[in-house]
């Protein structure tokens, strides 16, 4: 995706932010490029997405379905709305299936640029459950990195990492992904090849790792 295509989907989102400023949250990839553009220290780590996903109320949800067409998945648990050719993955209080409550993710969200995005904790758990699901496809990897990336931003941005909320929603599968994605390839892809910067993104994950491996956990840098 180029810089222009990208710039359309941003004023999507901010649109769509505005239509429902209370109830919308946005997660997954698009939240981890606001996170990381948010700080001079992890700009450059900032990636385009091709889509959005969000969580929306229920009562933000039923606005919605009066207003767009969307398209359901029950499956997964889940609408889509395509607006302006970008396609949205939006999930609703107390009918999606994501692993973090829409009311906790509410809750602890922050704002970039007037839009809600949840807190690096939630999104690093929802991270790694997307990870488990698909860690040896194409999009696995891009979580993998995405993880790293919400790393760097706890130590760049000086808020660390609360483990306390991230555990209630980790099992011990998810604990034992963390060192595959440690010791894997994705901080030297992240980094680009520089052995150095890999070495910082490996240390900032350790202490998130850390963090959630001990119940009482927490990081500040």
């Amino acid at each position: 995706m180029d810089r222009s295509d990208f710039e359309a989907l941003m004023q999507c989102c901010a649109e769509l932010a505005a239509r429902y400023p209370e109830g919308l949250v946005f997660i997954g990839g698009i939240a981890v490029y606001l996170h990381a553009r948010n700080h001079e220290a992890t700009a450059a780590l900032a990636e385009f997405t091709h889509d959005a996903d969000a969580y929306l109320s229920l009562a933000d949800m039923g606005d919605l379905r009066d207003e767009e067409t969307l398209t359901a998945n029950r499956r997964l648990s889940k609408h889509q709305l395509v607006m302006r050719g970008f396609e949205f993955d939006l999930y609703t209080e107390r009918q999606s299936s994501l692993i973090v409550p829409y009311d906790a993710v509410l809750a602890h969200a922050d704002r970039i640029d007037a839009m809600r995005v949840a807190c690096l904790e939630h999104l690093f758990v929802l991270k790694l459950e997307a990870y488990r699901d698909r860690k040896d496809s194409s999009k696995g990897a891009k979580d993998a990195k995405d993880l790293l990336r919400i790393a760097a931003v706890a130590q760049a941005s000086g808020a660390g990492f609360d483990g306390a909320l991230a555990t209630p929603y980790l099992s011990d599968d998810h604990l034992a992904l963390l060192e595959r994605v440690e010791r894997g390839p994705a901080p030297v892809a992240l980094a680009q090849g520089n052995a150095v910067a890999a070495k910082r993104l490996r240390q900032s994950f350790d202490r998130i790792r850390q963090a959630v491996c001990d119940p009482s956990g927490s990081w500040r840098p």
